[in-house]
């Protein structure tokens, strides 16, 4: 479990360098990495447990400030990413069983 979570941090600062800090929820500025809130800025769009394989995949997150990812699913822009992403999941899935 502790390997995974340092896992995660590590995804998380890749993501953290490579995108703009504002939330793609609002466009508010995100908090600075030595916030004790900033891990909750990284949102996983497919949950942890029901899409284990999407879990440290860069396009199942997305950034948003802390308050917003407690109510992710309420935005609309979060919801098309949701199902833009369960449909690849079951893409893959299916093309892995008929491979």
């Amino acid at each position: 479990m502790k390997r995974q979570r340092i896992s995660l941090y590590k995804l998380f600062l890749e993501i953290w360098n490579e995108r703009p800090h504002v939330s793609e929820i609002s466009g508010r500025p995100l908090l600075y990495p030595q916030h004790p809130q900033w891990h909750w800025q990284f949102a996983h769009i497919l949950g942890k447990g029901a899409y284990p394989a999407f879990k440290f995949k860069k396009e199942n997150i997305m950034l948003m400030l802390p308050e917003e990812h407690e109510k992710q699913e309420s935005f609309v822009t979060y919801r098309e990413k949701h199902e833009e992403l369960k449909k690849l999941y079951y893409e893959q899935s299916n093309s892995h069983r008929e491979g």
